[in-house]
């Protein structure tokens, strides 16, 4: 890859000026704010010694929002954008951090990237999981791919499931129904015998009441499109020893929705897809360190009954061998080797591809206050031979009395990501002459610690893709689609952009979250469906221990749309969506009562051209522990 100069001297800048400042001011030790994540290092890290910005869902914030799909979660978080997620529940998602696409945004189930070879993507379909079985969320915006591999170029979306960690068996039940004859419902059960914990757990989701597709014709009414969802999963964990545990997963996801036939256009259509997967999770402890294999498997159907009616099968196998170091109290490591093989049965064949790939990431707290966490990989990919990826990430801790702190942190890192199996070997789609994605990431920022009370993250950021993959349409003489397919672009595609939030507890009982994003693209026309800016406010009051209310304000920026006639290429208007929720706790927190009311004001607006978005509706659930 050919390295940008200028961001290069900007990070040996942002690199000098944090180890000046390491050797001009002594501190004392880290106070634990009371957040740890992982996602950053994969090592439990206390936030405020975090060189990146993480956002983190709980598992109190889940229950609590039972009714919200995975992507409705997301789309809560400063600086992200999940597109489709206000249509029905069968539209196709885009996932959008820092102006990537689907294939830049690694999702994470349980450590492992579970892909699905037979997608544009090769990327996990969040339309498959079901948000009762989330234990947290964590979001990771910025490139990882040292950490993650390919896929990880814009950011990571790493998704905890729920395991077993009770003594006693415990149910939990969640029933919600809403607006548009939606429904959930939810059971799963766990607890620990001996050595052994467990957790099973089953849950079905329908939806019907509105058309996918716009209806722009008052003298037709457009069908409604239903969706359907059923899941299931176990999960085991056995303990051999003080040191040594051995777990397995089996998971089974199906999802059954009616689609129209593009913008304005109703049809009576319908896809499906099916999802098994399953795996084992060896993991030995160890004096100053830990060594763990996480292996899975997944086979994914894609079935489609339309006019032009076809199916896919994509089969992938994930295995993750690590070895954690913990040299001592300052120090850590982890290496690492990850194979990932994929197959896409399409008519004309099966082509299959494979990375190995191996990795080495390390975390120092080099003083009190100076923290170095850096990573090399070498991909391996069996299509695209060797590309060596690194990553560099310090951060600086100013104490500022008290419990308040700031921290300085910047970031570089580079990314590959070799084309899908649909692009490169899709039928009338793919192209087999394509080359290699290649990202460069740079961002620096600083965040504010007032003891527990208030947080405030300012990031800049600048990436840069070489070689960008995209859809390129053909057109007739008379401005009519006539087919297509998958080519690099010239040029590069550049976006840069600042971010901002502020979580702030004014009282016991009143809390305020905010949040600011703008964005510049380099070139408009290569980003689609990605808002040029996009802020909001939540406000959260207790009215007494139990009972806690909430009003939601997100404003979404103007976006470009591609569409397939003229002019080809329009711009969406920007939107404000109100939401209100309520939650009430009964029997010391085992039973949740809760309510929500999104679109509180009906506004009109546009998600994906010529499809619906929902007008006002509701939610009410329960969510009990047994």
């Amino acid at each position: 890859m050919k390295t940008n100069i200028k961001l290069k001297g900007t990070l040996v800048c942002i690199l000098m000026s944090l180890g000046f400042v390491s050797l001009a001011q002594e501190q004392s030790d880290t106070t634990d704010l009371g957040s740890v994540v992982v996602t950053g290092t994969r090592f439990e890290t206390p936030i405020e010694k975090s060189g990146k910005v993480i956002y983190k869902l709980t598992a109190d914030q889940i229950r609590k929002t039972p009714g919200a799909t995975v992507a409705d979660l997301l789309n809560q978080l400063p600086g992200i954008n999940i597109d489709g997620a206000f249509g029905t529940p069968g539209t196709n998602l885009d996932y959008n951090l820092r102006g990537g696409r689907n294939r830049h945004t690694l999702i994470l189930v349980d450590g492992l990237p579970i892909n699905d070879p037979s997608s544009i993507s090769n990327g996990y379909d969040l339309r498959l999981l079901n948000s009762a079985t989330v234990e947290y969320i964590e979001v990771l915006k910025g490139g990882a791919s040292t950490l993650y591999g390919t896929g990880a170029a814009a950011g990571v979306i790493n998704i905890k499931l729920k395991e077993g960690t009770s003594k006693d068996p415990e149910v939990t039940l969640t029933q919600t129904i809403g607006s548009f004859r939606t429904a959930n419902t939810n059971a799963d059960v766990q607890g620990k015998t001996g050595n052994l914990s467990y957790l099973g757990g089953a849950a079905y989701a329908i939806s019907r009441g509105i058309s996918a597709a716009e209806d722009n014709n008052p003298a037709v009414e457009f069908g409604e499109d239903g969706f359907e969802r059923y899941s299931g999963r176990t999960r085991l964990n056995y303990d051999f020893s003080d040191n040594f545990r051995l777990g397995a997963n089996l998971s089974y996801e199906r999802v059954r929705s009616d689609f129209d036939g593009g913008a304005f256009f109703d049809a009576d259509n319908e896809f499906s897809i099916t999802q098994v997967s399953y795996g084992l999770n060896p993991q030995l402890n160890y004096t100053k360190g830990k060594a763990q294999l996480k292996l899975n498997f997944n086979r994914v159907k894609r079935e489609f009954i339309s006019a032009f009616p076809s199916s896919a099968l994509g089969k992938n196998l994930q295995a993750d061998l690590t070895n954690e170091f913990f040299f001592n109290d300052r120090i850590k490591a982890i290496a690492g080797v990850q194979y990932q093989g994929y197959q896409f049965q399409t008519r004309s064949g099966e082509p299959d591809a494979t990375n190995l790939d191996p990795y080495l990431n390390f975390s120092a707290d080099l003083t009190d206050a100076l923290t170095f966490n850096a990573g090399v990989r070498l991909n391996n990919h069996s299509e695209y031979g060797s590309n060596f990826v690194y990553s560099i990430n310090p951060s600086y801790l100013f104490q500022l009395g008290g419990e308040n702190k700031l921290k300085l942190f910047g970031s570089y890192s580079t990314a590959f990501v070799a084309p899908s199996l649909f692009q490169l070997f899709a039928d009338n789609f793919g192209n087999t002459a394509l080359e290699a994605e290649e990202t460069e990431s740079l961002e620096f920022g600083l965040s504010i610690y007032l003891s527990d009370e208030l947080t405030f993250n300012m990031e800049y950021f600048d990436r840069t893709e070489e070689n960008a993959i995209d859809f390129v349409s053909i057109f007739d003489n008379g401005g009519n689609f006539i087919g297509g397919g998958y080519q690099n672009i010239t040029g590069k595609r550049k976006i840069d952009g600042i971010e901002t939030d502020l979580d702030w507890k004014a009282t016991d009982a009143l809390s305020f979250q905010a949040h600011f994003a703008k964005y510049t693209f380099g070139t408009e026309s290569q980003f689609y469906r990605i808002p040029d800016v996009k802020y909001g406010l939540n406000v959260g009051y207790s009215i007494t221990p139990e009972t806690r209310v909430g009003v939601k304000y997100t404003h979404f920026g103007e976006r470009n749309a591609a569409i397939f006639s003229a002019p080809f290429l329009v711009k969406l208007d920007s939107y404000d969506l109100v939401d209100f929720s309520i939650s009430h706790e009964m029997f010391d927190g085992d039973l949740v009562l809760s309510g929500t009311i999104n679109n509180l004001f009906d506004e009109d607006y546009v998600g994906v051209y010529g499809f619906s978005t929902r007008p006002t509706n509701f939610t009410i659930g329960a969510s009990a522990k047994l």
